[in-house]
């Protein structure tokens, strides 16, 4: 297994995401926002969307609150990346199983992922290997000049016995063989949201990401 750099105390979470261009708050908002529509569905909601309503309102409140700093949307094949005005990095939101936000074990995301998340993923693991001892110290430009596109994960999870939501900004580098992202060349442990007891019901049988598979097919003359 590679190396792990995980950034779990709060100065050097801080110092990291600042490389990054980002701050602890600019990611947190988005995760509150998604979780507080998400409280607004009732049983007369699709199950689906009541499963997809914390992803979907995550990534639309990650773009509002970070265009004002140069950040852009990108959908490519249907996956939502929020990119810095450089171009030089992405992010996507996923939903997170338990351990997400715990330094201990790595988590993985809750649901099978896409050809395009796959891509994105794979491009990472090249980055990796061409720059292996550089995670913290490297010209993330310079770097991206010469391997691509750096994509990132914002991933989080909603725990019902610890009443809290965690969070991490993770780079992922692995997808194991049922799909989900399992590995990742670093990870930016944020702080943890708590939450009172309401009535919230996420179903668990349905997506809580969506499996992004784009066929395409030629038209006959």
């Amino acid at each position: 297994m590679k190396n792990i750099s995980i950034h779990s105390e709060p100065i050097d979470a801080q110092n990291r995401l600042a490389k990054l261009g980002l701050t602890d708050e600019l990611l947190l908002q988005p995760v509150l926002r998604g979780q507080a529509e998400a409280r607004s569905r009732t049983d007369n909601h699709p199950p689906m969307y009541r499963g997809l309503t914390p992803w979907g309102e995550t990534t639309c409140a990650l773009r509002e609150i970070l265009s004002p700093e140069g950040w852009t949307r990108c959908d490519e094949g249907n996956l939502p990346f929020t990119v810095n005005k450089e171009g030089t990095l992405a992010i996507i939101v996923a939903t997170g199983d338990q351990n997400t936000g715990n330094k201990v074990i790595n988590p993985c995301t809750k649901s099978v992922k896409g050809p395009q998340t796959i891509k994105a993923v794979e491009e990472n693991d090249r980055q990796n290997t061409l720059f292996p001892m550089k995670l913290d110290t490297a010209d993330v430009k310079k770097m991206c000049e010469v391997a691509g596109r750096e994509t990132w994960m914002l991933l989080f999870h909603r725990d019902l016995e610890t009443r809290e939501v965690r969070c991490e900004l993770s780079r992922p580098i692995n997808v194991d063989e049922e799909g989900h992202v399992a590995a990742w060349a670093e990870r930016i442990i944020l702080n943890s949201i708590p939450f009172d007891a309401d009535t919230l019901k996420i179903p668990t049988d349905a997506p809580q990401t969506p499996n992004i598979d784009v066929n395409v097919k030629l038209r006959s003359a």
